[in-house]
């Protein structure tokens, strides 16, 4: 059991299975320590692979190593946060032939990232012709309303009734709330600002199955 102010790995498993599940081979380097000496040898050792992902230690705290790290190891900054929800301090960089993704630490904010950025890349680098994200529409089965200044990437439950893909969203309460994605099997796409949905509206969704 985690004793005071310690968390349980959640992440590692979750993103290795994500991995496999879009075709990669996963390689676990183990838990980034906050300490730069470690961090940049489980970096430097991630850096032959085709593609490395770290998972929290991107943000802007004191002990947020990962871009600096990344930087003396001489990869190129590309992007560091996108205008999503969760998930907004996503770094991606590169060095050689080398994909580097930083993701956030929370775990729902690390799992959309996968989903949206490198699970596209593993499918792109194994040839796929539509490496994704693929989004369908789904009709709103009840009335909701929602309010954001970004883009959100809901937990959702899609269910297909007489050939109608129909989406309720599932109770969610933020980027820490792993168990939300549990009871989901899709992410439903959101616009920014404070809006009304009615049954019956249709929406984006991207099936998580």
């Amino acid at each position: 059991m985690p004793g005071p102010s310690q968390l349980r790995n959640s992440n590692g498993p979750m993103l290795s299975a994500q991995a496999k599940r879009a075709g990669a081979v996963p390689r676990d380097l183990g838990i980034g320590r906050d300490d730069e000496a470690a961090l940049r040898a489980l970096v430097n050792d991630g850096l032959k692979s085709q593609i490395l992902v770290l998972s929290g230690g991107v943000s802007a705290g004191k002990k947020d190593l990962v871009p600096e790290v990344l930087k003396s190891w001489g990869v190129e900054p590309h992007f560091h946060h996108v205008a999503m929800k969760p998930g907004k301090p996503l770094f991606f960089g590169t060095r050689g032939d080398t994909l580097v993704f930083g993701l956030p630490g929370n775990p729902v904010s690390s799992f959309c990232g996968f989903e949206l950025f490198v699970r596209p890349a593993i499918r792109k680098l194994a040839g796929c012709a539509n490496p994704g994200p693929v989004w369908q529409e789904a009709v709103l089965a009840e009335s909701f309303t929602h309010s954001s200044d970004r883009p959100t990437y809901h937990p959702a439950m899609v269910e297909n009734c007489a050939g109608l893909n129909q989406v309720r969203t599932v109770p969610w309460f933020g980027s820490p709330d792993l168990r939300a994605l549990a009871k989901a099997n899709a992410l439903v796409l959101l616009p920014a600002g404070s809006h009304s949905f009615a049954a019956g509206q249709r929406l984006p969704v991207l099936s998580l199955d």
